[in-house]
């Protein structure tokens, strides 16, 4: 987005596209099996109780696909949820990502344990959790302390939702429980509206399903249709301004070819004008309106104003009002997590070689980290499923969010402290033809002892071209939350504040 003379346009340009990548499958229902699994198993295979085939579409354009197997494994059931989505992105080859989430529940549907893992080419990380008595045990790493999380009641995996429906007598069966989300590390709070349902074109529909995740303006609706035996055949959900939909096929129609579609469109914002170069080296007022649930943080280089119709942001690199960080704030933008993990041997050496002569002050040394991730990444961006600064460097691929937490990491562990955000930026170039346009993008921000000061190794230098949308250790849940109002948010006015 930075939008300047001295930058190479091209590598900037791709990189906006990448980070523009990020199409997110909202929340899925947990299950969906509606065909008998073939009678002849392999020898030494678990017995398949279920099979289930669907293709994924976002908008009138299919992403990829889905695969449910449940297997009775011993005195377990084992749920194996397989979701592939296809995205693709001008100038290079398209991105394949698989997100797989693997159930153990008792016969009766008592919740044993569960998984989650993400694998694209250049992102391979896994999460799992097991029911410990009334908590939740996380582990999120190899060799990582656990996190204990208290289990609000009811909570249900897969096959016990199902028994608790069918254990509900009446047309009408609503249920309120709560579901592990890997995503946010939380627990979401599910509310099901259930009543008969019968369709002539589709006569395996016995049941319709509202569901809601969330309060007040966070909610959101899904509609399921399931079979006499509440097993979902197909999901209607809504993501991004688009209708998502999961449909029942055979493998054949789940896994057939087809060519993605340029899903980056549906998150440019569009300017209302040109903004100049001048007035992107200057101050900028810009007004917010729409419907969004977020809330803009002040920092030091921009000022949010509520307003009746919306905010106004003014964005400059010294015109912002926060408040300086406490001893905690700094201690916590120090810390080392699984997003940035600033204490690996390998970020310590490349401190110790790129920084070795120690005589800089913060801002110098930013300039050398910038400089070294910049170099460090390919120029060819890709999308890898937001992957851990430190399988960005080890794979040298990723978009703006790679970027930004390689280089907060490396701040890290050169004991300077540091956040990521997550916003947008402006680029007066064309653009997937269109011009003039606000792209989701992200990058670090550091403490320099005296105020939060933006770095970006993917664009270049801060400008008044860059609005905040939210600030975070990194962890990818803030930045899908962001993503979901992105839809919402119109630029209305973009106005040079000129110095009197």
């Amino acid at each position: 987005m930075t939008l300047y003379a001295h930058l190479h346009l091209r590598p900037a340009i791709s990189r906006l596209t990448l980070c523009l990548a990020a199409v997110i499958v909202a929340a899925i229902l947990n299950g969906c099996a509606s065909e008998q699994a073939d009678e002849q198993q392999q020898i030494g295979k678990p017995p398949v109780l279920n099979e289930q085939w669907q293709t994924i579409s976002l908008g009138d354009h299919k992403m990829g696909y889905r695969h449910i197997i449940v297997e009775q494994d011993h005195a377990k059931l084992k749920r194996t949820d397989t979701l592939t989505v296809t995205l693709s992105q001008p100038g290079v080859h398209d991105q394949e990502i698989s997100t797989t989430l693997i159930y153990h529940e008792t016969p009766n549907g008592k919740p044993i344990a569960l998984s989650k893992t993400i694998t694209s080419e250049t992102a391979n990380h896994q999460m799992s959790a097991i029911i410990a008595g009334d908590s939740l045990e996380l582990k999120i790493k190899q060799n990582a302390e656990p996190e204990y999380f208290p289990i609000p009641q009811p909570f249900y995996l897969p096959e016990g939702l199902r028994m608790a429906l069918l254990k509900q007598r009446g047309t009408n069966r609503d249920l309120t429980y709560f579901s592990w989300n890997f995503s946010t590390r939380q627990f979401d709070k599910i509310q099901l509206r259930t009543a008969p349902y019968t369709d002539t074109e589709h006569p395996d529909y016995a049941w319709h399903i509202t569901r809601s995740t969330g309060i007040g303006e966070n909610t959101k609706y899904s509609d399921i249709f399931t079979d006499d035996k509440f097993n979902p055949l197909t999901e209607r959900s809504h993501s991004n301004g688009e209708d998502v939909l999961i449909a029942s096929c055979d493998k054949s129609c789940a896994t057939a070819s087809f060519i993605p579609n340029t899903h980056v469109y549906r998150q440019l914002i569009q300017s209302p004008y040109k903004i100049t170069d001048t007035a992107l080296n200057g101050k900028i007022r810009y007004h917010l309106s729409g419907d969004f649930n977020l809330t803009p943080p002040n920092t030091n280089e921009q000022r949010v104003e509520n307003k009746p119709e919306g905010l106004d942001i003014i964005v400059c690199k010294d015109c912002g009002t926060e408040a300086p960080p406490s001893d905690t704030d700094l201690n916590i933008a120090l810390q080392s997590n699984y997003w940035l993990p600033a204490q690996n041997p390998i970020f310590k050496n490349i401190i110790a070689e790129i920084l070795a002569d120690n005589d800089s002050n913060t801002s110098g040394k930013m300039q050398r980290l910038t400089r070294y991730v910049t170099r460090h990444m390919s120029e060819e961006p890709s999308y890898s499923g937001y992957a851990t600064a430190l399988e960005a460097y080890n794979s040298k691929q990723g978009d703006c969010t790679e970027h930004a937490l390689l280089l907060a990491t490396l701040a890290r562990a050169a004991q300077i402290p540091a956040r990521i955000v997550f916003g947008l930026a402006y680029t007066n170039d064309r653009f997937l033809g269109r011009k003039y346009v606000f792209v989701p993008h992200a990058w670090a921000q550091v403490w320099t002892g005296e105020k939060w000061e933006s770095y970006d190794s993917g664009l270049g230098d801060f400008t008044a071209g860059y609005i905040a949308l939210g600030l975070s250790n990194g962890d990818q849940g803030d930045i899908l939350k962001i993503n979901e109002q992105l839809h919402k948010i119109s630029i209305t006015s973009a106005i040079q504040i000129r110095s009197r």
